[in-house]
């Protein structure tokens, strides 16, 4: 039988299916489960500086009647900031005490000095690797695209050098010019990238007329092409592995993102409507495996890239037109 064992940000992976962070990695319940079902890592749900901000802020709020003073209003801010951070290192430690696959810590900070510290207290808690979702919004109109890029850069710089374990960027693509970050972001040494991020999607409830996340913050099955494009252009361009992530619900389309270069997929939704979904996608991947005489992914992976491929510029057809004519 085919050997569909892979290898993503050092780690040596069973299969190429990674269960995403979400409701599913949020609990050691979840975790299990998606071991059970076959999956070969777990991206651990995000930890965000924003949300604990907020949420000690709504205490600092509460209390403030006891911390007039700015000394003691400052001590229970940080006391409090200590307390959520301490509790998702104690799942962390218990994630690793009960799972037999990679472990990766995900962080969302604001600020890139709370990227480093949640980087070594995380290290420290023993995450195998670690995964940060970086997505600035340029929405002051004084900000130019090219100052945006160089944040980037700045950022993923800085965290490769604070990081001793393996480190994955989970990326939008809403940059000037992606290629251009993916390139830039790979020379200042990420270990990965994950392509792309599923942001918040604002909506409006119009009788409490108040902001809302949109209807359905789930994918769909038709939501990888935008991922499968960049995996192919940039896959035999760049060092860091470039993971998979969005609209992936089947072996088959597990199979074409490693055909474009990807070493291992991230699913979601897919896992959270049916986690067998996993067992499937292997099966799927082994029998066409089997029927094509690969013998391991290491023997078709990236076959597709840009770089492989005698029609390279097909990746970058933006124009449906241009096909329709045969141009």
């Amino acid at each position: 039988m085919s050997d569909i064992s892979t290898r993503y940000l050092s780690l040596e992976l069973a299969n190429p299916i990674v269960i995403a962070s979400s409701p599913l990695t949020a609990d050691i319940r979840g975790l299990r489960r998606c071991q059970e079902a076959g999956a070969a890592a777990v991206v651990l749900k995000s930890i965000f500086e924003e949300q604990i901000e907020s949420q000690v802020e709504g205490e600092v709020m509460a209390n403030e009647q006891y911390l007039a003073h700015s000394d003691a209003a400052s001590y229970f801010e940080a006391v409090s900031k200590d307390y959520y951070v301490n509790r998702y290192l104690d799942f962390l430690r218990q994630a690793k005490d009960e799972l037999t696959i990679p472990v990766i810590a995900s962080i969302n900070c604001t600020n890139i000095s709370s990227w480093v510290d949640y980087i070594h207290l995380f290290e420290e808690a023993g995450a195998d690797a670690l995964e940060l979702n970086y997505y600035p919004i340029a929405a002051d109109a004084d900000t130019e695209g090219r100052t945006v890029d160089k944040r980037a850069i700045e950022f993923a710089t800085t965290v490769r050098k604070a990081a001793t374990k393996p480190v994955s960027i989970k990326l939008g693509y809403k940059y000037s010019s992606l290629a251009n970050i993916i390139h830039s972001m790979d020379l200042a040494g990420v270990d990965g990238l994950v392509l792309f991020n599923r942001f918040f999607r604002p909506d409006i409830d119009i009788e409490s007329m108040t902001l809302s996340q949109a209807a359905n913050p789930l994918s769909s099955s038709h939501e990888y092409a935008e991922s499968l494009r960049w995996i192919g252009l940039m896959s035999g361009e760049v060092k860091c592995d470039l993971a998979a992530t969005t609209g992936i619900h089947s072996g088959e389309t597990v199979i074409k993102m490693l055909l474009a270069g990807a070493p291992a997929v991230q699913i979601c939704t897919a896992a959270m409507k049916d986690i067998g979904v996993v067992g499937r996608m292997c099966d799927t991947l082994a029998g066409w495996m089997d029927r094509h005489g690969f013998d391991d992914v290491a023997s078709f992976r990236g076959r597709l890239a840009q770089e492989n491929m005698s029609q390279s510029g097909l990746w970058e057809r933006t124009q449906y037109i241009k096909r329709l004519l045969g141009e």
